[in-house]
């Protein structure tokens, strides 16, 4: 799994270097270097595709003077003050695994889904020990002119999609415990030296649990200890004098253990209470507190332009418009259909239409007496879109999107209604397909008048979704002159593999489902639904890091340092694992074959005697 940040940017340099920083030749190296640079490193990269030359990928923009097209976007529509651009990273997870062109093509195809409107330079960095993707966002959008609202709720949305793409390319598959926090090396160094205040007061804590039994014993306690003491119903906070900031206990056991929450303090302390329920006070109008202003997502925000681009009518989203049917149909022409705002060039086409509709249904529906009605294969010209957005733009945007298929008549009731659809007509049939965000699907079903039937349209949309992704992997495996693959799954199977965000599309086969899916995705899929040796169990490798990170937090409560032994053969481990000795394992840098130990003094006798005195490796 990758985790995402972000920060502002809000002068010309600051933005100028930044660009200059993610493009550095050093870090953002082309594909065909890449590959060189990784060779050397890693031996498992042979089959990166070296065919793109470029430091980075450029969208809405241009690779020669990307720094003038940010400011020359920003000025044509004054909105060069302020914060200018934003500045986001993306970083993977060591033991991911992940390719750089993997990652950077996740990184690209992250920043089409968050950034559609907006001018990005995405790069893709090798020069830690994780690789990770940086994105400078220009901050005004080429489209509506409008900055882009950096807050809580778009970052929290950028993480989601950011894990939907890490779990499709089966990136972060296996969860991992994350209960606990490692202790950091700035305080495990000084926790060794013995000046490391949070260590020390680690030590203060379980002393204090020992000998208190009231909250002022505790509190008078810390304060003799040189600790100031903030003590609430909620939050015990604690700083040493001296220090500019202080710590929560709860904070606290995130690293050391839940006995150092608050909760199990005075639980073992013996004065701990279960806090009862607040009673509901009543607040009276003149004196409630204003509510704040909702955050909004940048998705939002696009859709409220808009509605005021198109002159839609003020209202609420419970607040439904209902008008005669004339006015819904003059509002419709001037908006929806065809995109045209001329009531005569409406009424001109609509008529054509029409004609077409009735002349379709005499050349294509020829009933023939006794027999079904023969049909020919639908066309592309069988199909008339409007809406008022374009269909690619809505569906490549962030979120899921809902499609239902419902009579033309139902068309006219989508006029002057605060909501962003994309529709197709069947000419066949005279019926809409109509597609929203998801979001907006019971917003959708009210304004269709069809609410008593949402389980239906549900079901409908699972339907249509279900056949265009059938439709689109078809392309795409034509596209490589591949076929698709096709593999029989249960439906808990096939639940895994969507929470997974794998594509795939599905036909009833009894209780079981047909998936198909595109070769490529063969192996990823089998390993989520058949996983081979995995267990709830933790794997050796965990096992020994966590004795590690352990041992490390035990020798700095202690103010020791840890102890090692080097060039253990195999057999001499293997003695070692038969014995009380608590030690982690590393393998030898020298020699592969052997191996070293690292272990507390308090388990140094243990260790020399399953060695044995004779011929043993030498202490450090």
């Amino acid at each position: 799994m990758a985790t995402v940040g972000q920060t502002s940017i809000k002068c010309d340099s600051h933005l100028d270097n930044a660009i200059r920083y993610i493009t550095k030749e050093e870090k953002a190296l082309s594909l065909k270097e890449m590959k060189e640079h990784l060779d050397k490193r890693l031996n498992h990269l042979s089959d990166i595709n070296s065919s793109i030359g470029e430091k980075a990928t450029y969208l809405n923009c241009s690779s020669q003077n990307t720094y003038k097209d940010f400011e020359n976007m920003r000025k044509a529509f004054d909105q060069d003050k302020g914060v200018i651009a934003h500045h986001y990273y993306q970083s993977f997870q060591k033991d991911d695994n992940v390719t750089p062109e993997q990652a950077h093509q996740i990184g690209v195809e992250l920043a089409k889904r968050m950034f559609p409107n907006f001018q990005v330079v995405v790069a893709t960095h090798i020069d830690r020990e994780h690789i990770h993707n940086h994105f400078i966002v220009n901050s005004c959008s080429i489209v509506t002119g409008q900055k882009w609202h950096s807050n809580k709720k778009s970052l929290s949305e950028i993480r989601k999609e950011s894990d939907k793409l890490c779990l499709a390319n089966g990136l972060g598959i296996i969860t991992k415990d994350s209960k606990y926090k490692g202790i950091d090396r700035t305080t495990y160094q000084l926790g060794l030296k013995g000046k490391s205040w949070k260590i020390n007061l680690v030590r203060d804590l379980e002393k204090a649990v020992e000998c208190c039994k009231s909250k002022d014993e505790f509190i008078s306690f810390l304060n003799k200890k040189d600790y100031s003491v903030r003590y609430t119903d909620r939050h015990i906070t604690i700083t040493k004098n001296g220090e500019k900031k202080g710590i929560r206990v709860d904070t606290l056991a995130k690293t050391f253990g839940e006995k150092f929450k608050k909760e199990n303090l005075e639980r073992k302390m013996g004065y701990f209470k279960e806090s009862a329920p607040e009673p509901q006070k009543k607040t009276d109008i003149t004196t409630a507190p204003k509510k704040s202003p909702e955050v909004k997502s940048n998705w939002e925000y696009y859709e409220q332009h808009i509605f005021r681009e198109n002159n839609y009518l003020p209202s609420a989203r419970n607040n439904v418009v209902r008008e005669s049917h004339a006015v819904r149909f003059n509002q419709i022409a001037a908006r929806s259909l065809f995109y045209s705002r001329n009531i005569f060039d409406f009424v001109l086409r609509a008529m054509i239409f029409l004609l077409s509709l009735r002349q379709r249904k005499v050349t294509r529906h020829k009933p023939v007496r006794y027999k079904k009605v023969q049909t020919l294969p639908m066309k592309r010209s069988d199909y008339v879109t409007f809406g008022n957005i374009k269909y690619r733009e809505l569906v490549s945007a962030a979120g899921e999107n809902y499609s239902v298929k419902v009579s033309l008549d139902k068309l006219l009731l989508l006029a002057n209604q605060p909501l962003l659809f994309s529709g197709k007509i069947n000419r066949i049939n005279n019926s809409v397909t109509i597609t929203v965000k998801k979001k907006d699907k019971d917003f959708l079903s009210k304004i269709l008048n069809l609410q008593d039937k949402q389980k239906q349209l549900d079901e409908q949309s699972e339907r249509i979704s279900n056949r265009n992704t059938y439709q689109k992997l078809k392309e795409i495996a034509a596209q490589s002159n591949e076929k698709l693959s096709y593999l029989i799954v249960t439906q808990e199977q096939a639940k895994i593999l969507k929470d997974n965000y794998i594509e795939f599309a599905y036909f009833e086969k009894e209780d079981k489902l047909n998936i198909a899916f595109l070769p490529e995705k063969a192996e990823l899929i089998k390993k989520l639904i058949y996983p081979k040796q995995e267990k709830k169990t933790e794997t050796p490798q965990q096992l020994n890091s966590r004795i590690y990170v352990q041992l490390k937090k035990n020798a700095a409560l202690n103010g020791e340092k840890l102890k090692y032994r080097t060039r253990l053969t195999k057999e001499q481990l293997t003695e070692l694992n038969k014995s009380e000795a608590v030690f982690a394992y590393f393998v030898n840098s020298d020699d592969k074959s052997l191996y070293n130990i690292a272990f507390e003094q308090k388990d140094e006798e243990k260790i020399k005697l399953a060695l044995g005195n004779k011929n043993a490796p030498k202490l450090s």
